[in-house]
């Protein structure tokens, strides 16, 4: 979808501690050929929970924005069940009652870029609603999951990041988003796995590998097959939301996909999209770790703060989520 007055007038990015990976690989927490493999320097590794990153991250982005929207992403538990974090989020960033709702967007990995996607188009859809605040955190505790061995070629981080929606100018212009999903992969992050009555992840910590070396015994896809289907739906969404805001990847100042590992980074998004490592953030995200639905929020926050950005420059996020999803969008600096 093309946006014609979408903006982004504020944005917020927290980080825990800095963890050398060199440490865990030492301590034998982390498999020194996984590391090479990765490629990735630290991980961001914080004691606060979601909820308290998003709150710390939305006050950095809100200034003096009185959003009528809250959508707050998330790839993981944020704390309690069968509650809200985003009300929690809400109420201590916002005053009063608000005009339009406040609720989670479960994308997985995919979390930020889909709430942008829906706040634009509920700013678009309904002109009562002046400004939207997106949060997004996640956190992943080594009590629950094991970041160092979930999945192959990347390293999970600890974050939270926010973003401000508004009408009638801002630092970014919304240019176009674009969504598409492919059902026929979650077994990925479901393996053999029977539903059960609570996250058993409380018990033992969650590994992915298991799960898709279970998923492609019982499927009949194969990894090959898998990222072939991934690169397509990339591929897709990139080249629909380039075309909706008019652009081309060559003529962006900036793109960035997930936070993934050196060998990910380059078989899923750098080949198959032709994109220049030094115009993305690459050095970035080895060092944070791949923070859930955070990564790409937090982006946009480092490029801005760091004064990375003149008029007219254009960035292209992309992301993707299990299940899978997939996502871009295309911003413009003012």
């Amino acid at each position: 979808m093309r946006f014609d007055d979408v903006w982004i007038t504020g944005t917020g990015g927290v980080l825990g501690e800095l963890l050398p990976v060199r440490q865990a690989v030492t301590d034998g927490r982390y498999a020194a050929a996984d590391a090479a493999e990765a490629g990735m320097t630290s991980v961001s590794v914080s004691v606060e929970p979601p909820p308290e990153m998003a709150v710390r991250a939305g006050r950095l982005a809100l200034g003096s924005a009185s959003p009528g929207l809250h959508l707050h992403g998330a790839a993981r538990f944020q704390g309690i069940d069968l509650w809200s974090a985003s009300c929690w989020i809400a109420s201590r960033l916002l005053p009063g009652p608000l005009a339009g709702l406040s609720m989670q967007v479960d994308a997985l990995c995919n979390s930020g870029l889909a709430a942008l996607e829906l706040a634009a188009t509920m700013l678009t859809a309904r002109q009562d609603l002046r400004e939207a605040l997106i949060t997004v955190a996640d956190w992943f505790p080594e009590s629950a999951v094991d970041r160092w061995n979930l999945d192959s070629g990347v390293l999970l981080g600890d974050g939270g990041a926010a973003a401000v929606l508004g009408r009638g100018g801002g630092q970014l212009r919304l240019l176009s988003c674009v969504s598409r999903s492919d059902p026929s992969l979650e077994g990925l992050q479901r393996g053999n796995e029977p539903f059960h009555a609570a996250s058993p992840a409380v018990l033992k910590p969650l590994v992915l590998r298991r799960l898709a070396r279970e998923f492609y015994a019982v499927s009949g896809r194969s990894p090959a097959s898998v990222v072939d289907a991934h690169v397509t739906g990339v591929r897709t969404v990139v080249a629909q939301a380039l075309a909706e805001a008019e652009t081309t990847l060559e003529e962006a100042r900036w793109a960035v996909p997930p936070f993934v590992g050196r060998t990910s980074f380059r078989f899923g998004y750098a080949q198959p999209l032709g994109l220049d490592p030094a115009r993305t953030l690459i050095d970035l995200g080895l060092s944070t770790g791949h923070m859930g639905g955070v990564d790409h929020l937090y982006a946009l926050d480092h490029l801005l703060r760091g004064d990375l950005l003149a008029p007219g420059d254009k960035v292209v996020l992309i992301g993707v989520g299990g299940g899978f999803t997939f996502s871009c969008a295309v911003l413009e600096a003012a």
